[in-house]
This record gives structure tokens, sequence and C-alpha cells, in this order.
């Protein structure tokens, strides 16, 4: 069992419900300020999420995967991505049957811009030193990972 060190919260919290608290209370938080920083942006939620993911050319099927989705609803996405200019589908050099999606300029920027935006919003949200967040974003990762085995099994 763990304690809050917040006044407003004096039981004892067990630390596995303490972390999704945590997690929970940040993934709200964190989409509400982004939704609201970047509501002159005319890319939908899923479609700026797709955008994050992107960060080297990827398949769609692969992409999918990543982010729990059905194929389908990627491939729907990725139509609409292409139409707005942030994305195109390129051969795969390593199996010219297979396509990849990669961002085009105006979506690399999209994304930098994204990216900054969490950044801020991390650093001042939770008091984060740069190695702080570094070890968080190491963690996340490994969560992300495990997750990744026990959904495509």
């Amino acid at each position: 069992m763990i304690q809050s060190h917040d006044s407003t919260i004096d039981t004892l919290i067990e630390p596995e419900l303490g972390a999704l608290l945590g997690v929970f209370a940040l993934h709200n938080f964190i989409e509400s300020l982004m939704d609201d920083i970047d509501s002159g942006i005319d890319v939908p939620h899923f479609e700026r999420k797709i955008v994050v993911w992107l960060d080297r050319p990827k398949r769609i099927g692969a992409l999918a995967r990543e982010m729990n989705v059905l194929p389908s609803t990627m491939t729907t996405a990725a139509d609409q991505l292409e139409s707005r200019g942030l994305v195109v589908r390129e051969r795969d050099p390593d199996d010219r049957r297979a396509w990849l999606l990669k961002l085009t300029q105006t979506g690399a920027d999209l994304r930098s811009a994204l990216v900054v935006m969490a950044r801020t919003l991390l650093c001042e949200t939770l008091d984060l030193s740069a190695d702080e967040l570094n070890s968080f974003a190491r963690t996340s990762l490994k969560i992300h990972a495990n997750i990744q085995k026990h959904t495509t099994c």
C-alpha cells in the first residue's frame, strides 16, 4: 500500500490502483489539453494520433496493430489523411506487393508540432525534468510493447 501525498486523498492506495489512476488521469488530462490547443488544426483526433505514430514509413496493417485498431479502420483513416495531403502511399522496397504509409512534408510538420505540444504538456503538467521524462518514456514504451505481445497473440 502507498499513501498519496495529495491531501485530498487520505486513504491508502494499492500500487497497482495508484498506477492505473495516474495513467487514466494523465491520459484524459493530456487528451483534453491537446484538443483545446490544436482545435484550430482541421484534422480529426484519430487522424492526429496516426500522424504521431508515423515516426517512419509503416505498413497500414502494422500501424493498425500498433494502435490496436482494425485494418479497415486504419485504411479509411489513411484515405482521409492522404486526401488532406498529410500522407502518401509508397511501395515497400522490401516487398513490392505491399504499401507503406509515409508522412508528406506537411504531415511531418504537423507531427513535429504535435510532439512539441505533447512534450510541453507533459513537462509542465507532470513537472518532469528531461531525465525524468526519458525514464517515463522508457517505462511507457515497455508497457506498450508488453501490451502488444498480449494483443497480437
